[in-house]
């Protein structure tokens, strides 16, 4: 660990550079993300460090990490702050979800106006799909055991219509 400590002192602005780089500096915590992965490489093995660093490839290990835990959805820097710090702003709806904050049910219900609005014309057993998924706050697990219809076409529906969602909501 002394090894990486002393890596990690000589070399922080430069791989919180490439962090800035990474996200653009769109992300207002691009810090956050270098400091995920330095807490994660702490966690590392101590061998495969060390081997890293005196190959003089740790750099680019992390460069690859971040890039990993930015653009991935399932990665502790995403859950922690990308999934719940953004806003939105759905035909002058604006929803705040900061940190695992959960939407009232008042905003779920103009959200489901809203999406109600968008999803006419699309394939019924899709739109109704999303609806008890969305609505009801149903898991896949839940919702192929009370339909008897296989998760897996289920997962499929709701991927549709959230990524119809996603681009409505850019344009």
């Amino acid at each position: 660990m002394r090894k990486l400590s002393n890596f990690l002192k000589l070399n922080y602005n430069q791989l919180l550079r490439i962090s800035k780089k990474i996200t653009s500096e769109r992300h207002p915590d691009y810090e956050d993300l270098l400091h995920e992965i330095i807490l994660a490489l702490y966690r590392k093995n101590d061998e495969l460090i060390n081997n890293l660093i005196d190959k003089k490839e740790l750099t680019f290990y992390i460069v690859r990490m971040m890039i990993n835990q930015y653009h991935s959805n399932t990665s502790p820097f995403y859950n922690k702050y990308k999934k719940h710090a953004y806003f939105k702003n759905v035909n002058d709806i604006k929803e705040i979800y900061i940190y695992n904050k959960e939407p009232t049910e008042e905003d779920k219900e103009k959200r489901l106006k809203w999406i109600e609005g968008k999803l006419k014309g699309l394939r019924w057993f899709d739109v109704q799909v999303f609806k008890l998924y969305y609505k009801e706050n149903f898991s896949l697990n839940s919702m192929s055991r009370a339909t008897k219809i296989n998760r897996s076409t289920l997962g499929k529906s709701i991927r549709l219509i959230k990524n119809f969602l996603k681009n409505e909501r850019k344009k």
